[in-house]
């Protein structure tokens, strides 16, 4: 219900403790009611009530209590207005608010006004995350006064969030927005990469920000890894392309920031290729150049560009023609380049984001774009967007020289889990258009869990390898703030990616790379156990772990339910298990551990599996905040987040509602990627 309260209205106490000297905090206003209430509005940026989190066309707002909160993004940054409330009286030693948005505080924020003038004020930082603000108002305690939330902006950042009003006696410390942590102080402390949550063979950035990986590509005996990443604080923003390189995309090396944000471009998501031919005319020395192509983002509009590098990619030079494609959008965005052989010419596929429309183009030279063809809308329903589309040929298991075309895409909410996610389509590419097997109402997701967002995979893997290997973003937008420092953000194990004909459809099967079998250390297996009902097993109460790599296969009997607890301890525990009667596969979090810091984290989440001869494989990956599951043959897989103590290191096996048996069961310790920084 929207509160604007006042001691003779009503006192709500959070943490309140009497005993402790301390008053208990007075909300004025939590923005919960479907209208704004006594509160007025002016304007047309407000709307007739609380906005339910981001708006249309608006970047992911995060960092809100409850469901709503004042977002003056109605009808985008051109709209203005004020939201005023009723007179309250000061009674507490502060006013703390969670509050984003726009930074330019003569022109977006809130104020406190007493006898007609203004005595305070506070704004965003130019980012949609919501972070605590507080007001010194000890020499105003006891007088009468208005709180207004103002945007009378109508440029860039033009408006402004704002949640949570309350009175306090003691201030409220950002959440989120942690001191920057100094990369070469970082390097020389005993904390590198040691980390309660930190992962121990998943990639994370050393400090601060990441989100999506970009520019994956294969180049002179390495594989290239750019990300989104905010080279500033670990929180989002700033966007430019953070920059790694390794042997084997499990042991990484840092490199320097590959495209910075400069002149009011941020450098959104995109992709690298080989130019073999020099089609760009790029190239010097012989040796075929690497080419970038990034979406350009300025307030506004987003336009697709151009980078280029001639030692090993190393460094980069943005275009002089930039962009080189650019229609006036604000959300045309993530471009996917590839080389197609047969039409002899480069294809883009490209998200026109909040159409939810995927466009191919076409270019002799990474230059000049063509339009070929749409696709979409289609699939899943409820989502607000298509993000960071792929598009590639995958060969079908067991048919020689059959191939399909698959087209993966992004969304930002809506998914099967709930928030971001990933949906794939299964058709044929002629070289100008995508044609789709199935219904535009059929829905694939791509993984079943909440973590697993904009996928891309590597692009010029050798024709002798011949893998088509994905990696995604380890989080998700309704929960990306992670309880993690000095950093923010991981990617997932890279998958490798074939086509099954099923008993009904083809369906895409992930597996993780073969590389990981290197990682393997310490042995631990069991065979042919019998599982009596309801009955958790003592199997690998000896072997504790935190870095874990798991194969288990039940024979599923009369049980209603088996599987594997792992990350255990004090309460603390995450289920990975079948559910016979639903006939799904699942990873359970609801007790992982720290779940609090987003109020969508806890959850059951499940893939449809079908035993065969009535045994289901089980496949898992633990590390120190994940967990990813591999079900079957890799017809269904989970990713999940956890963030549990570091002294939750034990696992076990488990049956529930009958008996079972514990077929084979193998497990490792996996040895740590991460070491000491390089010099």
């Amino acid at each position: 219900m929207f509160a604007l309260r006042t001691i003779a209205a009503a006192v709500i106490a959070v943490g309140c403790a009497a005993a402790a000297g301390r008053s208990c905090e007075i909300v004025i206003a939590d923005f919960e009611a479907k209208s704004y209430g006594p509160w007025i509005a002016e304007g047309d940026a407000l709307g007739s009530g609380p906005a339910a989190g981001t708006l249309e066309h608006q970047q992911p707002v995060a960092g809100y209590q409850g469901a709503g909160l004042v977002n003056t993004y109605r009808g985008g940054d051109g709209a203005t207005g004020t939201l005023t409330s009723p007179e309250l009286v000061i009674e507490r030693d502060y006013i703390a608010m969670l509050i984003g948005g726009g930074s330019d505080l003569e022109r977006v924020g809130v104020e406190l006004v007493i006898g007609g003038k203004t005595v305070r004020r506070a704004t965003g930082a130019n980012d949609e995350l919501l972070d605590w603000a507080s007001w010194d108002v000890r020499e105003f305690r006891g007088q009468p006064a208005r709180i207004r939330i103002y945007d009378r902006a109508t440029g860039g950042w033009g408006h402004i969030n704002v949640d949570h009003l309350v009175q306090t006696d003691q201030p409220r410390k950002p959440l989120y927005r942690m001191p920057p942590m100094d990369l070469a102080e970082y390097r020389r402390s005993a904390d590198y990469y040691r980390e309660p949550h930190r992962p121990r063979y998943h990639f994370t950035p050393e400090v601060n920000w990441t989100n999506d990986p970009n520019g994956l590509v294969y180049y002179d005996g390495e594989y290239h890894l750019f990300y989104q990443h905010n080279p500033l604080e670990n929180v989002w923003g700033h966007m430019s392309w953070g920059h790694a390189v390794s042997g084997d995309m499990l042991h990484w090396r840092h490199l320097p920031v590959a495209l910075h944000e400069e002149d009011g471009v941020m450098i959104f998501s995109g992709s690298c290729v080989v130019d073999e031919h020099n089609t760009s005319g790029l190239g010097q020395g012989g040796a075929p150049p690497l080419a970038a192509v990034y979406t350009g983002h300025r307030e506004g509009n987003q336009s697709q560009c151009l980078a280029f590098s001639n030692d090993r990619g190393r460094t980069w030079t943005k275009y002089a023609g930039n962009p080189v494609l650019d229609l006036g959008l604000a959300e045309f965005r993530d471009p996917k380049v590839f080389w197609h052989a047969d039409s002899r010419k480069w294809i883009m596929v490209v998200a026109l984001a909040a159409e939810k429309r995927i466009q191919l183009y076409g270019s002799p030279d990474l230059k000049q774009w063509s339009l070929l063809s749409e696709f979409g809308p289609a699939g899943a329903r409820n989502k607000p967007n298509w993000e960071c589309p792929d598009l590639f040929e995958l060969p079908v298991e067991g048919q020689p020289g059959r191939t399909r075309w698959v087209l993966v895409v992004g969304m930002g909410d809506g998914a099967v889990a709930g928030g971001s996610g990933g949906e794939y389509f299964i058709g044929e590419f002629d070289g100008k258009r995508f044609a789709c097997d199935d219904p535009p109402e059929r829905v694939r997701w791509l993984d079943y869990g909440r973590d697993f967002y904009a996928a891309v995979s590597w692009s010029d893997i050798p024709a002798e390898d011949g893998r088509r290997i994905l990696l995604g973003w380890m989080n998700n937008w309704q929960s990306s703030q992670t309880p993690t420092y000095p950093w923010r953000g991981a990617m997932s194990l890279p998958r490798v990616l074939t086509l099954r004909e099923g008993p009904s459809r083809m369906e895409l099967v992930q597996r993780p790379i073969k590389e990981l079998v290197g990682l393997r250390g310490e042995h631990y297996s069991r065979r042919s156990v019998a599982l009596a009902g309801d009955a958790a097993d003592a199997i690998g109460a000896d072997f504790p772990a935190t870095e874990l790599e798991i194969v288990a296969e039940f024979e599923l009997g009369d049980a209603d339910e088996v599987g594997l607890i792992v990350r255990e301890g004090d309460g603390e525990a995450t289920a990975v298990g079948y559910d016979a009667s639903a006939g799904r596969a699942y990873v359970d979090r609801r007790r992982s551990g720290n779940v609090s810091f987003a109020s969508s984290f806890a959850g059951r989440h499940a893939a449809p599996l079908t035993p065969r001869d009535g045994r289901v494989r089980l496949h898992v990956f633990v590390d120190r905040l994940s967990v990813e599951l591999f079900a079957g043959d890799g017809e269904a897989t989970i990713t999940d987040l956890v963030f549990p103590a570091e002294s939750s290191r034990n696992w076990r096996v488990f049956s529930r509602g009958g008996a079972a048996k514990l077929v084979a069961l193998d497990a490792w310790r996996l040895s740590p990627v991460w070491g000491e920084p390089e010099p």
